[in-house]
């Protein structure tokens, strides 16, 4: 700011500068411009409004460019009138929740040590919002405690504001209303940045050098060079809480031509301290003394021009439950809409806690991205009605770190000398900010010494540790500060297992005031078990098996033999009229493994055990193969052997020729015998045209010879666990040919058992994992050859001597199965 005090100094000034920069009459550029600002696709007046201020004495001089539409003019050039301002502001507010960067070229003057005053870009939120202005000269439009050229001191000045002052002049003189830069370094004729406050309101300055800078950066060069100057802002915001309260703050960056150094960057600790809002107009505000000079500005790009996202709260049904937010910032800038999404929200006096659900329709349906200069986006987050809030305030949890675990839970099992670890969260649902949490261990847990820590906004929900002398004396933990509705903080302590009596669990409940948590509960070891032995018919259903004797439970202490408290049901209940057969350890009897039955001694642990055995009515069962079937030969009267293979092509007979026995019958032995009823016979035909053939013929002489006997144990091969055996003497013939005329049977096979089949009289005490032997449960089959030799093991040998008809020839053969005395 030039004063008019000392006329003469000031003429003396004027003539220097006209010598030494003399002035040009005809522009460079048309509309008034000396040069023409760099060409923008946009139009300023598109994002611009004139300010409204139109003080006395020193008037608003701001224009449009008619000649360059990206342009504005903020102060008149020379042939304009002294003592003016300017002012431009946006059409809309800039949210400083977002980044943005605003980029611009300035034409600031070509004669430096001549120009003045100069301008300021300006971040405001002015209750005279547009009409926001403040004192010419070295006020730049924008601050307090100049005068109008007439000597009145100018005391307005532009409130809830900074401003990012581009000061061709310093302002250093001994006239009271030329001190603003006195207490800075002399930039005479190149001009400097900064940063002021215009004023704090109500305003504490009373004089200019009183309004002093936040920064002050001495320029390299001259401000004022004739050409539009390269000028970039940009904004970063960051977020803080203090006790529990959302802060914004952030760095405001300014430089010149490109030039980090020809700049600075300001931190702001909370907007609010500077603007009352996180909301504000920008613009440009400039301001002449005696001496006019020509400031404009031509838009690049302006801040936050990209679509904006908007964020959306819903209830399950879709309906609203809070006002929507809007995010806006720059294309290609990143947004993230969960930083603005609550846990919890009040609507209609219930609350709404989000349900981990949203819908975006970005590009990958995430709920972040990148802004977009073309695309605008919608995320709307869902909540879920939670009522009574009273039961959402507390919520505990428990986690055992010596078992790995990783994520916290209601419940959890442990082992003495495990560390757990207890979260407790509390929620202001019902207007309680203030307390304390009361947390009681129970006396099979002990509190680690220095575990405790809260989480809260204001440690950006990181875990801090803090002092645990009160919960140590007394179990509370203090509120960390007043806690806003709708917001909480986190606890979580340390404790070990400390088992002193025999619960299977440690139950843990937290209150604030007359509000409990949720109960956690520890499950420990059980100190007791039982064994459930049970016996059931093995052809029943084992979905619903049917029980042939009562079951038998024994309890006692975990880690005890079943032996040790009672001996009796560790063998296979002996019941009469049935047979044990196998045994399994499974409760579902349909997809369970079957062994051998045994003698079992199980320990007892925390979890039931139940043993079943499976038993099999007393029985034989003796299945043989229905035919035996030679097929036809020719009736040649030769000495021959017909063999049952000969005509199996035709006769289909099955080979090898065999019988099978099913034993069910315990330790008793068996037998089995075979006695040919008579020799083979034709059948009378009394219609036969052949004499012979209508009474009955006899194969006289002719003897069937069964060859090549084995004597194989069946079930062994399907279940291989069973071929284990105590005691079995197998018998059996070998070669052997049928008497048709014999009055007693010839015996084909004999199995003699013993084993451990016992009975309940019984007071033999077999070792554990002694095998119920196979004389309990047995399939058994007698072949005849095998499939190499099958073919000729069964014979029906008839001499020359023997008469043949044609005709067929049987005979009956009666097999007996026997138990042995």
């Amino acid at each position: 700011m030039k004063s008019f005090s000392k006329l003469l100094m000031i003429l003396i000034i004027s003539v220097l500068s006209l010598s030494l920069f003399p002035i040009q009459k005809t522009y460079g550029a048309a509309d008034g411009f000396p040069v023409a600002p760099p060409a923008s696709t946009l139009n300023a007046s598109d994002y611009f409004t004139r300010s409204q201020a139109d003080p006395k004495n020193f008037p608003n001089v701001s224009a449009f460019s008619k000649a360059y539409p990206q342009a504005l003019i903020v102060t008149g050039s020379r042939e304009t009138k002294s003592w003016q301002i300017g002012g431009m502001w946006s059409k809309s507010k800039i949210d400083l929740n977002s980044a943005f960067t605003y980029d611009t070229y300035h034409y600031f003057g070509s004669h430096p040590g001549v120009d003045a005053d100069g301008m300021a870009f300006v971040l405001q939120n002015d209750p005279l919002t547009i009409g926001a202005y403040g004192s010419p000269g070295g006020g730049l439009g924008a601050y307090p405690w100049s005068t109008d050229g007439k000597n009145n001191m100018i005391k307005q000045y532009i409130r809830n504001a900074l401003a990012v002052e581009m000061d061709n002049w310093w302002n250093g003189s001994g006239v009271a209303d030329d001190r603003f830069d006195v207490n800075y370094p002399n930039t005479f004729g190149v001009g400097h940045l900064g940063v002021v406050r215009p004023g704090e309101t109500p305003l504490t300055t009373k004089k200019s050098e009183d309004v002093g800078h936040l920064q002050y950066i001495q320029l390299n060069k001259p401000l004022s060079d004739g050409k539009f100057r390269h000028f970039v802002v940009k904004w970063t915001p960051s977020v803080t809480y203090q006790n529990g309260v959302r802060i914004l703050g952030g760095d405001l960056q300014y430089y010149l031509d490109d030039d980090p150094t020809q700049g600075s960057t300001f931190h702001i600790n909370n907007v609010l301290d500077y603007f009352k809002s996180d909301k504000v107009y920008y613009g440009y505000t400039g301001a002449s003394g005696a001496n006019p000079t020509f400031q404009a500005v031509a838009l690049i790009k302006t801040p936050q021009n990209a679509k904006p996202v908007t964020v959306k709260f819903t209830d399950s049904a879709g309906q609203q439950i809070a006002d929507p937010v809007t995010i806006p910032g720059d294309p290609g800038n990143s947004w993230d809409a969960s930083s603005r999404r609550p846990e919890w929200i009040q609507y209609q006096n219930n609350w709404y806690q989000y349900a981990s659900k949203y819908t975006a329709d970005t590009p990958d349906g995430k709920d972040s991205g990148q802004f977009s200069a073309t695309t605008s986006y919608t995320v709307t987050y869902q909540y879920q009605l939670r009522q009574p809030p009273e039961d959402f305030v507390l919520q505990k949890a428990v986690r055992n770190d010596t078992a790995g675990e990783t994520e916290f839970k209601t419940e959890t099992n442990g082992q003495n000398g495990d560390d757990v670890t207890y979260q407790l969260q509390y929620t202001n649902l019902t207007g309680m900010g203030t307390g304390s949490i009361k947390d009681q261990l129970d006396p099979n847990t002990t509190y680690t010494d220095g575990s405790l820590q809260i989480a809260d906004a204001d440690t950006n929900n990181e875990f801090v540790t803090v002092d645990d002398t009160s919960f140590k004396t007394n179990g509370t933990i203090a509120f960390p500060y007043t806690i806003p509705n709708g917001q909480g903080f986190r606890v979580r302590f340390k404790a070990k297992i400390d088992r002193k009596d025999t619960a299977e669990t440690i139950p843990n409940k937290a209150s604030v005031g007359t509000l409990f948590s949720n109960q956690t509960t520890i499950h420990l070891p059980a100190t007791t078990g039982k064994v459930i032995f049970r016996y059931v018919d093995r052809a029943s259903d084992m979905a619903k098996p049917t029980e042939i004797a009562p079951e038998v439970t024994v309890s006692g202490d975990v880690g005890k033999h079943v032996s040790e408290i009672n001996a009796d049901p560790i063998r296979p209940k002996a019941i009469d009229g049935y047979t044990v057969v196998d045994q399994a350890t499974s409760t579902d009897l349909t997809s369970a493994t079957f062994d051998q039955a045994s003698v079992v001694d199980p320990v007892i642990s925390k979890d039931d055990l139940v043993v079943t055995y499976r038993y099999e009515k007393q029985m034989l069962k003796l299945t043989v193969d229905p035919t035996l079937d030679f097929g036809q030969f020719d009736n040649k009267s030769v000495d021959r052997t017909y063999y049952i293979g000969e005509n199996q092509s035709t006769t289909k007979q099955p080979l090898p020729f065999g019988v099978t026995v099913e034993d069910y019958y315990g330790t008793k032995g068996w037998q089995l015998s075979v006695q040919q009823d008579g020799q083979f016979k034709s059948t009378p035909k009394p219609n036969s045209q052949d004499p012979n053939l209508q009474v009955a013929q006899t194969l006289t002489d002719a003897t069937l010879h069964l060859m090549n006997p084995k004597l194989k144990r069946t079930d062994a091969t399907s279940n291989p666990t069973w071929a284990q055996e105590d005691t079995m003497d197998y018998q059996a013939p070998d070669d052997f040919s049928l008497n048709p005329t014999a009055t007693s049977p010839t015996v084909l096979a004999q199995v003699k058992k013993g084993g451990h089949y016992r009975n309940d009289a019984s007071t033999d005490k077999d070792p554990t994992g002694t095998l119920y032997d196979n004389s309990g449960y047995g399939t058994w089959r007698i072949n005849f050859g095998d499939n190499d030799s099958g073919a000729t093991s069964v014979g029906l040998h008839v001499p020359a001597s023997t008469p043949r008809y044609q005709t067929r020839y049987h005979t009956t053969l009666t097999w007996n199965l026997s138990l042995l005395p």
